[in-house]
């Protein structure tokens, strides 16, 4: 598999490992009735402190455990003119580059820094992540490439789901110099064994769910498969027939033999050679009921069709989320006047909108996900978190990690007014905030 190398690359490919233990000192607990000395018990956590040393701390009682993590790293535009510095010449990151890399970190590019900043933390970000878990990490243009690169060699090429668009910017970046940039990238890596939730059906699409029976709405799909690897060749062992009484609308799943007013059905394609079914024999049988026979006008000959019912088992359809998020809820003005309904202007810039990591959330299907964030800027994740949880009544938790100097008057404080109900925000339930112990120049709160 190819691998990126660049400057530094040798010194910080095992540098997790040489990360020491850190202490994780709890500092105060919070709920609704408002702040307290004593441990509240909560599984909700924000750290302050260097992401490396907390991700570190947090491997004794949470490796393999995390179950969605999300991350926002720096951009690496340049741009440092923000609270939240989008460049990686934060003077603790120089500090860092110097002690690690060693002088040869004077002459490394801005890419270099980026990518020795990254590394070592994605490296624990793996050990961290369950097998059945999942990883978002949104990026831009400038890094993008690179992250795909160092993703695959530390998550498994194998193990990459989409390189998702998301559109935050319909009308486009006024200030690009030859494309108006309308979207962000949105990396999605997996763990071995992870089961995809899917997202709820757009409204849109139960449009086309017209038909009804006693179970619902429902709408017809071809049991015969199409498109690629659709022939007899492909997948032999679903290739079978169906009998069909005309009279009675019998349907049977590969028969011994067929009686009077029966007709054979088999997986024909348009050239008339032999296809397959999409659903196995066993399937087929077992969901014999939500299969329908129709006269196929055009073919002047009967075909099996699926029902595709749009509520299942009293629950909506779920469906599998494209490759493309967009909708006005994902944009970063939504963001910004999310964050700024909390917290009010002139803090963040450009905030991520918590749908978008709430849509991230509803793929994950364990009910009590731990979810973590180890660059926790104006702390979206929690928000996010704590509204999914009041939507749908499950019991996710959070762990946030952030460096800043903000850390506990902006990422804890819009947590600490969500937890509030700050403005008609959901109501969450608690949090504890830790600092990180026993490193020098490690900030504390």
């Amino acid at each position: 598999m190819p691998e990126l190398n660049w400057v530094g690359k040798d010194k910080v490919i095992t540098h997790h490992l040489d990360v020491p233990y850190r202490v994780l000192e709890r500092q105060y607990s919070f709920d609704e009735t408002g702040q307290h000395s004593e441990d509240n018990g909560s599984e909700n956590m924000i750290i302050h402190g260097d992401n490396l040393e907390a991700l570190k701390a947090l491997l004794p009682r949470y490796e393999g455990r995390i179950d969605c993590i999300y991350i926002d790293p720096p951009y690496n535009t340049g741009n440092e003119g923000w609270v939240y510095s989008d460049a990686v010449n934060d003077p603790r990151i120089k500090k860092w580059l110097g002690q690690v890399v060693g002088k040869e970190s004077e002459d490394l590019s801005r890419h270099d820094k980026w990518l020795c900043m990254m590394y070592p933390r994605l490296r624990l970000l793996q050990r961290l992540l369950a097998p059945t878990g999942v990883i978002f990490i949104s990026i831009d243009d400038n890094e993008a490439a690179n992250l795909k690169l160092i993703c695959d060699e530390v998550f498994g090429a194998t193990c990459f789901v989409a390189d998702i668009a998301v559109v935050n910017n319909l009308s486009g970046r006024s200030d690009a110099k030859y494309i108006a940039t309308a979207h962000e990238h949105l990396m999605m890596y997996r763990g071995p064994e992870f089961v995809s939730n899917g997202v709820a059906m757009p409204d849109k699409d139960r449009e086309t769910y017209k038909l009804r029976d006693e179970l619902g709405g429902y709408r017809l799909l071809g049991l015969r498969k199409t498109g690629s690897n659709s022939r007899r060749e492909d997948r032999p062992g679903l290739f079978y027939s169906f009998s069909y009484n005309v009279v009675s609308g019998e349907l049977k799943v590969d028969p011994a033999s067929t009686g009077v007013d029966e007709i054979t059905i088999l997986p024909r394609l348009s050239d008339g050679s032999d296809g397959r079914w999409r659903w196995g024999r066993e399937t087929a049988q077992e969901r014999i009921n939500e299969l329908e026979v129709k006269l196929v006008k055009g073919r002047n000959e009967y075909d099996v069709y699926q029902k595709d019912y749009v509520t299942r088992n009293g629950e909506g359809k779920r469906v599998k989320p494209k490759s493309v998020w967009q909708g006005s809820e994902f944009s970063s003005g939504a963001g910004t006047r999310e964050f700024q309904k909390i917290m009010g202007k002139g803090m963040f810039e450009t905030p991520k909108p918590s749908a978008l990591i709430e849509y991230c959330l509803s793929q994950v299907s364990k009910p009590d996900c731990l979810v973590l964030d180890s660059f926790a800027g104006s702390g979206t994740t929690a928000h996010a978190v704590l509204k999914a949880n009041a939507t749908d009544g499950q019991n996710r938790s959070f762990i946030l990690v952030e460096l800043g100097d903000y850390a506990d008057t902006v990422t804890a404080e819009r947590v600490r007014r969500v937890i509030k109900g700050f403005k008609g925000t959901h109501k969450g339930d608690n949090m504890s905030v830790s600092e990180i112990t026993g490193g020098g120049g490690v900030l504390v709160l």
